[in-house]
This record gives structure tokens, sequence and C-alpha cells, in this order.
């Protein structure tokens, strides 16, 4: 199985006998990580066929705008447009590239050495108080609902889950229309915290739900407006580092975003 897997066949796996004996035990283990290594591999090419496809339209739009300003410099015009554009251009292919190496190193646990407990409805609140005014200006409304005198203690990284949140809430502004509502909150149930950020939005189809957290990945609708298609895919490797999971789910109408996280118990004083 091991020659097969280092010949390029990522789908081998070694046979269980189905004793339950340490043999099984160490195949099971061996097959866990293949699986692990194949959804590597297969996200690596992915993403490279990703970046290969969305960058190539705005490296394209640069050398346009370059080869405009070199005719224009030729001829003696002005090119102070130009430059313009092309600096608006570069900075969005550095952001795009920017993104990607945070999400990678998040996806590597490089930032778990900062974790601490912490409240994370005031981080919720926050936002809301930072966002508020944005969405207002936007033609929209945010507003935060939290239980008074009351916290919610999970395990992070306080600036990962603000940027965490900063994205849902950018992304709810950037794709609903004016007059949208949206709404941050905080519950608890049982040993499990969740994180609310719910619109009354267009939402996201079913079948888009799972591929709008893949690296690039942007719906169709989508692409007429700013973005790199990077800011879910940074939500989701940031809930992977705190073991939590996002749900999407119809808000009717609209979208509702639900970061579970595991609960821990209030810090000693």
């Amino acid at each position: 199985t091991m020659v097969d897997v280092s010949h390029g066949r990522l789908d081998a796996r070694i046979p269980l006998t189905g004793n339950g004996d340490d043999i099984d035990a160490v195949s099971t283990q061996v097959n866990a990580a293949l699986d692990r290594l194949s959804g590597l591999v297969d996200g690596m090419r992915e993403v490279s066929a990703n970046i290969a496809h969305d960058l190539k339209t705005p490296l394209n739009r640069l050398q346009m705008i370059l080869e405009q300003a070199a005719d224009k410099t030729a001829s003696g015009e002005t090119v102070s447009a130009e430059l313009a554009d092309a600096r608006s251009e570069s900075r969005q292919i550095n952001d795009t590239f920017d993104a990607l190496l945070r999400i990678a190193q998040i996806e590597a646990g490089a930032r778990k050495a900062r974790f601490v407990d912490l409240d994370v409805g005031s981080v919720v609140d926050t936002i809301g108080e930072v966002y508020a005014d944005v969405a207002e200006d936007d033609g929209k409304s945010l507003s935060t609902t939290l239980v008074p005198d009351t916290k919610w203690y999970v395990h992070g990284d306080r600036d990962l889950l603000m940027q965490m949140l900063a994205n849902l809430v950018e992304n709810a502004l950037r794709h609903c229309p004016p007059g949208t509502a949206i709404e941050l909150s905080v519950t608890k149930q049982g040993e499990r915290v969740l994180v609310h950020v719910r619109d009354d939005g267009p939402g996201i189809p079913a079948g888009e739900r799972e591929k709008v957290f893949q690296r690039l990945y942007r719906l169709d609708s989508s692409r007429t407006t700013p973005g790199s298609g990077l800011g879910l895919s940074l939500v989701k490797a940031v809930a992977d580092l705190h073991g939590a999971s996002i749900t999407l789910e119809d808000n009717h109408p609209g979208l509702a975003v639900i970061v579970d996280f595991p609960a821990v118990r209030e810090p000693a004083a």
C-alpha cells in the first residue's frame, strides 16, 4: 500500500482484517493519515487551479493598463489615471496573496500559542459596535443581541476571532442590498457556545453553502463585487483552529451563519 501511495495512487488503503488486533489498529491510523494526505493534495491542486484562474484576470488587466501607460508616455500624454488603476490592481493581487498566506499560517496551527480563555461575547459586542455605523452608512442595519451580565467563555485567540467575525459581517454587508438587517448574537447549548450572524438578504443557495468555504470560490452573483473569494476560507480556517464547526442555514429569508465552539469554564478570579 505504501509503495502504491509513493507512486501517486493516493486512494490506496491498507485492508483491515477485522480482527480488531494491533495490526488493524495501526492500519486504521495509517489509513486516516492517508485520508488526510489525500485531502491536502487535492486541496493544493484545487488552490493552484483557482489561483491560475482567478489571478490571471487581474494580472492581464494590470498588463493592459501598463501597456496603455507606455503608449501614452511615448506620445507625451499624462498617465496619472493609468498609474492609479495599476496601483489598485496590484494592491488587490497583493491582498489576495496575503490572505492565502494568513490562511496557510492559521491552518498550520502557528497561532495556538496565543490561546487563552476569553469571553466571546465581548468579541461579538466589539464587532457590533465597530460595524454598526458602517452598516448604517451602507443603508443597512446591524444589531447585537447579548444576554445582560452573561459571559460565554471559549479557548482561543481574540485577534483571530475578531477577524473571523469581521469577515462574516463584511460578507453580509458586501452581498446584501440596502435595507438588509444583520444581527449578531451568542447562545449556549450544553457544553457548546454558539455565535450567530443572521441577515434577511438574498442568502446562499443550499447547493453552494459548502463550496463558499473553498479558497477563491465565488458565487456567480458575487463576481461583479469586490473581493478575492478568501473571506469565508479564512473564517473556516479560524473555526477549525478553535475546534469549532460552522453551519450555514436558511434564515427565511436570508442567511444564518452559526459558529459552534466548545465551551470552557469561567477562569478563576
